[in-house]
This record gives C-alpha cells, structure tokens and sequence, in this order.
C-alpha cells in the first residue's frame, strides 16, 4: 500500500537548504534570489512532488490548529455527515445550506486545493523534464492523478463555473469558467494521462489503482456507468492510498479527528430529515458516540453548549490516515453500474459480500430491493456508511439530484435548523469565494444547482 506522507512544508525547507551553497567570507549574494538552474535538478523535481503532496494532504484533510478545515469536512457539513456543534457563523453558513461569498471558511478551502492542483501538475512537469529516467518513475503518474483528484473535487464540491488559472514565468493566466461537466472531463483527462505514462512499467500497481479508481469515479460523475465500472474491474478490494498524518505539529494532524473530538463539529443524525441515520444505525462503519468525559450520565455538548456532541472513532487519533481511493469505492462502482442496468440482485450481491468480506465482523445480508426507489436508497446508503468521511457524500447527494431526478428537498437537510431559530437554505453545492470575482474571465457561478 502507498501512502502520501504529509512532509511537504519541511519537504521544502530541506530542499532549500540542499540547494543553498555555502560561501566565503568575500562572496556576495542578493538576498531571496535563488538560481534558477539549481532548481533544474531531479533533487528540485522530487521537492516539488514532496511539496504537492503535502498541499494536497491539507487541502483534503486539514489541519489540527483548528483553523484549517479541509475539504472533507467542509463538505460533509453541507451535506449530511456532519453538523456543527461550535460558534463560528462562517461554518453554521456552510451546515445551515447558506454559504455568503464572504466565507473565511469556504475561501481556504478553496484556494488550498487550487495550490494543491496546480503544485501536483508542476511536479508532473518538473519530474518528466529533469528525472534522468522519466519512463521508470511511476512519481510522474502519481502526480497526474493527484491533479486528477483535485479537479474530482472541485466537480463533486463547488458549484458550475470553477475557473482554472495558471502561473506561467512571472506573471498569471486567467482561466475561463468551467462547467461541471467540463472539469469532470478534465479530470478524465489527467487519469488518462496517468495511465498511459510508460512509468507504470515501473509501479507495484498501487499507483495504477489509484488512476483507475479516479478514472471510475469521473466516468461516474460523467454518468458512464459501465464505463466505470469496467476501469475498476482489476482493483483488488484490498487496495487503498490514503493521505498520513502525525501528532506533532498541530499542521500534521488529522483535522477530521482533531475536529470531532474536541466539540467543534458533531456527527450528525438524520439531519434535516432526509440524512443518513449515522447515529442511529449503530453501524460499526461510522463507529460515533458521546464522549461522556464528565461522566455524569449526560450526552456532552459540543463548544456551542448546546449541539449534542458525538465523536467519530472512525479515525482512531490525531494520526489517523485518510482514504483517498480503496477498493471497495471500486465494488461500490461496480455495484452502481449493476442498478443502472436493473439488475438488482446482482448490485445488492456485491453489497452483501462487501457486508461479509469487508468488515469484522461481517455485517448481515440486504434483502434484493423490489423496486428502483429501493435500490437508489440502498445503494446510496452504502455508500454513505462505507464512504463516510472521505469527501465523497456531497458528490453523491448532487448525483442523486442530477443523475437520478430526485428533487433537493428530498435529499439534503431541509426544514428547522437545530439551533438559532432558523431555517435550511437552499444550497447543494460550495458557491465561489468573492475573491474569484476579481477573474476578468468570470469568477461567479454559472448556476448553483446539483
């Protein structure tokens, strides 16, 4: 199994010094002017694939200061994964269905996983020009399908519209409002180039996985269900590439954790009505419960002393890794690919040996579904326990709105917010930061809908 190691930050500093020559006591040199040419090394190249991981880690996951959220929570508020349990109004917008364009919260996210996206395709780039052997390093692959990912996100997460600027030399190119569909394609793309890159020649499989797993999950977003099944039809349900994380510092840390356990947000329960029932359910895939730290027989609240807190065990401490593509996202697509062709039982088949094979212990069996209603439900549902807390559940709720007609008001949250009074908006998806207006392409939504 490959893992990302979050080192990017002191990745950097090392590189930097490596680079640095030492001089003598009559040398001169301008301060913060690097010499272009000891960048042009394979030594810089790997810095930079160091330095694209770690953006990507904290772009998806966050960070342990409490400051940075990541994409996987943000989006899980939203959807129906978490609810907030804190005092931040920035975040109770993102929870309560009614992001402002002035959002701290929404404006980091989304400018860290544009860092992301652009640091992995320069190290795409770096890598296949100054590597000695670039046809031997699966590095380059894996870079492109990291990209891959963040153009995944940027579909499955933020409204129609998501612009894709460009550094080049000193100055910046402004990119055109992309269309959902669009930038599932360029996805699509970055997973293709992946693919056929003669590195993988090289590769254990686990990078291959990795592309194939995206590559399927585009295909999905793009609504070619059998396509995407038949890119994960060699993933081994045992596969996983996950992002690491570390208990010191505080930026290594795994936000998801740090946040759920320290009462900021909680897991969420039915939420607005039409949520999944994750605590309810008492299913062993989202392990949740109360904290119960003064022991008195109460649930805990969360910081906003009000917000029933439940703690996710799912991810065990601060230095719990994260899935980014497993196998069994792999049977999940397959199993989709099963219901759009009707075949009910074989869909619920892959679901029940996931049920038996993928957990300890073994889960009990579904019964076949008698109808397509049925079936979305079940489906979906699996889903949302399997996937939970992997920054997959928002994507999946604006499928079921633009795939399967299923209205908003029957899927997201909707009616009484739980605390302040207020009621759910209407969102079902991450509007643009206002910083993106000042894109003379556009840096507005095309439309805010799934």
């Amino acid at each position: 199994m490959t893992t990302l190691i979050r080192t990017g930050r002191l990745a950097h500093l090392l590189v930097g010094a490596a680079l640095t020559a030492g001089c003598g006591l009559l040398d001169t040199q301008q301060p913060n002017v690097i010499d272009p040419n000891s960048l042009n090394t394979p030594q810089a190249a790997e810095g930079l694939r160091l330095g694209a991981l770690a953006d990507f880690t904290f772009a998806k996951d966050g960070d342990g200061t409490t400051t940075q959220d990541g994409l996987i929570l943000v989006s899980g508020l939203l959807a129906d994964e978490f609810i907030h349990s804190t005092t931040p109004p920035s975040e109770q917008e993102i929870d309560q269905r009614s992001t402002a364009l002035v959002n701290p919260g929404l404006s980091d996210v989304y400018f860290n996983l544009h860092k992301a996206r652009a640091g992995s395709e320069k190290a795409a780039e770096a890598l296949q020009e100054f590597l000695p052997a670039p046809e031997e390093s699966p590095e380059i692959a894996e870079m492109q399908s990291i990209a891959g990912y963040t153009y995944l996100y940027f579909g499955e997460d933020f409204c129609s519209g998501v612009p894709f600027s460009r550094a080049t030399a000193d100055s910046l190119v402004f990119g055109a409002p992309q269309t959902t569909a669009q930038i599932f394609t360029a996805a699509l793309a970055k997973f293709d180039s992946a693919l056929a890159h003669p590195g993988l020649s090289a590769d254990d499989g686990t990078i291959t996985n990795l592309a194939l797993v995206g590559r399927a999950r585009a295909l999905l977003n793009l609504g070619q269900f059998g396509e995407a099944a038949a890119a994960v039809a060699d993933v081994p349900t045992e596969f996983a590439y996950v992002t690491e994380h570390a208990e010191a510092p505080l930026q290594l840390q795994n936000a998801i954790w740090v946040f759920t356990n320290q009462g900021l947000w909680s897991v969420a329960d039915q939420e607005g009505g039409n949520g999944l029932a994750y605590i309810s359910d008492q299913d062993p895939r989202v392990p949740a419960d109360t904290l119960d730290s003064d022991e008195d027989g109460f649930a805990d609240t969360g910081l906003d002393n009000q917000t029933t807190q439940y703690a996710l065990f799912k991810y065990a401490d601060a230095n719990a890794s994260v899935s980014v593509a497993d196998g069994i996202e792999a049977r999940l697509i397959e199993a989709e690919a099963e219901l759009q062709n009707g075949s009910y039982g074989p869909m619920t088949a892959i679901l029940n040996n996931l049920r038996q094979t993928a957990i300890d212990p073994a889960l009990p069996n579904l019964a076949t579904p008698g109808s397509a209603t049925a079936a979305q439900d079940q489906l979906f549902s699996e889903r949302g326990f399997w996937l939970y807390a992997t920054g997959h559940r928002l994507g999946d709720m604006r499928r079921l709105i633009r795939q399967y007609l299923r209205p908003a008001n029957e899927v997201f949250p909707v009616g009484d917010y739980h605390k302040g009074g207020g009621q759910y908006g209407s969102d079902v998806n991450l509007p643009l930061p206002i910083d993106e207006e000042n894109n003379p392409n556009g840096g507005v939504c095309l439309d805010r809908n799934a």
